[in-house]
């Protein structure tokens, strides 16, 4: 199920350049509920964590992180709490990480009809990018008139606090309508093996 929006995400996506942008938004969420930690050495976990009573968000954040083995044994692992949203990459593993909003479990969808038409635009901030090369963020959107839209930005390594906007224009295949969205999707791959942490996604003006 949360492969299949993967990919329905990825072929709607669209290239956006990354930017620093400071502006009004709004938090959507701030990683300081729905605590959940896992270590893999292999496979995938999928875990939905309860979130804070009337988030922007829904009732549940979906998480889905997925390794490939790794010849030396290494653990991978996702630490989402206390204000970040950690990914740690063992040696020699690339893991990904897909996070959902808009669903209570696996079977049971919650639509959000989050009303976002006083944006422009999202914000991811980072704590910092650790990775061998570029790193890979998209940011899938689906509405309630059942439209699927993506974004992609790819950023390089640094050991700064970095914000990066994704404005509603640049979605793919056309520009994000984003008064009635029902389903959000943030997923990240490539940059080797790598580390980073994500510290707020906000909507911004």
């Amino acid at each position: 199920m949360s492969l299949n929006r993967l990919m329905k995400a990825i072929v709607a996506s669209a290239l956006v350049a990354p930017s620093i942008y400071a502006a009004t938004s709004l938090t959507l969420d701030n990683f300081k509920s729905g605590h959940y930690q896992v270590s893999l050495t292999s496979s995938q976990d999928i875990h939905f964590a309860p979130l804070a009573p009337g988030s922007p968000l829904g009732p549940a954040r979906e998480t889905v992180f997925a390794i490939g083995s790794s010849p030396y044994g290494q653990r991978s692992t996702l630490d989402i709490g206390k204000g970040i949203c950690i990914v740690d990459g063992g040696f020699g593993v690339v893991p990904g990480v897909q996070i959902y909003y808009g669903y209570v479990n696996e079977t049971t969808p919650a639509p959000l009809g989050l009303d976002l038409s006083a944006y422009s635009g999202f914000q991811l901030t980072f704590a910092g990018i650790a990775t061998q090369v570029v790193l890979g963020v998209e940011i899938a959107v689906w509405t309630h008139s059942g439209g699927v839209y993506g974004a992609q930005v790819f950023l390089p390594p640094t050991p700064n606090v970095t914000s990066v906007q994704i404005p509603f224009s640049s979605f793919a295949p056309s520009a994000l309508d984003p008064s009635d969205i029902d389903t959000i999707g943030i997923v990240t791959w490539g940059g080797g093996t790598y580390s980073y942490g994500i510290t707020s996604f906000d909507a911004v003006q």
